[in-house]
């Protein structure tokens, strides 16, 4: 028998034990202990009130984890991780708890629900696209390791740039910053994080970066991980390609020997993509991004759906 419990409900090593066993044999290591999940859980805007875990003959069988946003008016909600115990999966557990987790939305009002979803998950996929997801974008993780074995982000010598550097949350401020970028990418979940905006010569803003350093114990920086990088698009004016690689070279300083990272990059942003790949980086990990629509006034979700769909 399949019963569904918030998290909020549930103890912290049940939640942990339901993760680590969701997570078994996933395409990248997943497990975590318990002050990793519980610092994702704050990092990430991950709330117990709004996540549930499945319990089958009272053991662990699944988790949800859900957090909520207010982003221009709407109430935007985001799945942060979906696992189903091996020994459980293709029983309905992941349905049950897609369904459930949908029914707390409703009780919030959300007006939109979100995911990312690796994008040869195709089971997960499509348990989502049963519950009414649709796949709105493809995603990438880049990456790139070391100094770089040439000057990176190759560009017109030009001083028609500059740039003030300042907290993550400083971009969102611009009229062009992107507020519906997926949930790890937004300037919330980039705690600590950073912001460089390109002006012209004359003053205007035109872009922005905002990023996160991370450091070992003695203070010296390891991983610069890029979360958002946008532009003006209202104007025409703009040399594109140059002004992303000022960017780029602002954010990724070239002659640290540290990791590099670009948290899901948009498959359009095809200038980005060009430079990135030129400078040496790689696609680490490919996703979807996949959205809902949903209304407090639509009916629940049958849990159990069609088994012919099988679940995460």
């Amino acid at each position: 028998m399949i019963e569904i419990k918030r998290l909020s409900a549930c103890t912290w090593d049940q939640a942990v034990q339901a993760w680590n066993s969701g997570f078994e044999g996933y395409y990248f290591d997943a497990t975590m202990g318990v002050d990793a999940f519980t610092t994702r859980m704050v990092m990430e805007g991950l709330s117990p009130a709004l996540s549930v875990v499945a319990f089958v003959d009272g053991e662990p069988a699944g988790i949800v984890l859900s957090g909520l946003r207010t982003i221009d008016g709407q109430k935007i909600a985001w799945n942060g991780g979906t696992g189903v115990a091996a020994r459980f999966r293709r029983t309905g557990v992941g349905k049950a708890m897609i369904a459930a987790a949908l029914d707390i939305y409703r009780e919030q009002e959300v007006d939109i629900a979100t995911l990312e979803a690796i994008a040869d998950n195709m089971r997960a996929i499509e348990l989502y696209k049963q519950y009414g997801y649709e796949i709105t974008d493809h995603l990438a993780f880049y990456s790139q390791e070391g100094r770089f074995d040439r000057t990176p982000f190759h560009r017109a010598d030009t001083e028609a740039y500059h740039v003030v550097r300042g907290l993550a949350q400083d971009a969102r401020h611009l009229p062009f910053y992107q507020t519906h970028a997926p949930w790890q990418t937004q300037w919330q979940s980039a705690r600590d994080g950073e912001s460089v905006i390109v002006h012209t010569a004359d003053g205007a803003p035109i872009a922005y970066a905002v990023y996160v350093r991370r450091y070992n114990a003695a203070g010296q920086p390891v991983t610069i991980s890029l979360m958002q990088l946008g532009w003006d698009s209202r104007r025409d004016d703009l040399d594109l390609d140059d002004v992303i690689r000022f960017a780029l070279q602002q954010v990724f300083r070239p002659e640290l020997e540290i990791n590099r990272v670009v948290v899901n990059l948009t498959d359009s942003h095809l200038y980005v993509k060009e430079a990135l790949l030129e400078a040496g980086f790689a696609v680490k990990t490919e996703q979807v991004n996949m959205v809902r629509i949903l209304s407090a006034k639509e009916e629940a979700d049958e849990p159990y759906g069609t088994e012919s769909i099988p679940s995460v």
